[in-house]
């Protein structure tokens, strides 16, 4: 961890990378890994960032949330599904959801998609249900938020 001379943290190293945020999937098959989250430290004002990888075959659980979003594809290929159309993503490529828009992504190759997660943030501490308590309504899989 690197800090400033305010004792602010500005880096984190590989070692200081959480892994469980919400589209990660118990078994595998979805990893979900907070990079610039609250709980990294690194206390951004309004953005995080996190890295999330799917393995061939699988696709992240159809979710929503009230912030804008962006993928950038960093390795692989696969869909995104939004609003229930389909768009293709490739590596060096980019996505962009809006505020509440239904979606998810499929891995459709055969290695790991990866993509760099970007979004604003989500003002949900200030409403205590927005309609969970968490910043993002996940419609499926096993996020511990997710519709049963």
């Amino acid at each position: 961890m690197t800090t400033s001379k305010q004792q602010k943290i500005v880096t984190i190293s590989p070692e200081q990378i959480l892994d469980g945020a919400p589209m990660q999937q118990e078994g595998g098959g979805v990893r979900d890994l907070k990079l610039v989250y609250p709980e990294t430290g690194l206390g951004a004002q309004t953005l995080c960032m996190g890295l999330v990888e799917i393995d061939p075959g699988h696709a992240s659980p159809m979710h929503r949330h009230n912030c804008e979003e962006t993928y950038y594809v960093l390795d692989g290929q696969g869909e995104l599904e939004l609003e229930g159309e389909r768009y293709p993503l490739v590596a060096g490529g980019c996505s962009l959801q809006r505020p509440n828009e239904t979606h998810r992504v499929h891995n459709t190759g055969d290695k790991t998609l990866r993509l760099l997660v970007i979004g604003g943030v989500m003002l949900v501490p200030l409403w205590p249900k927005w309609p969970t308590e968490t910043p993002y309504e996940v419609f499926e899989g096993s996020t511990k938020n997710a519709a049963a």
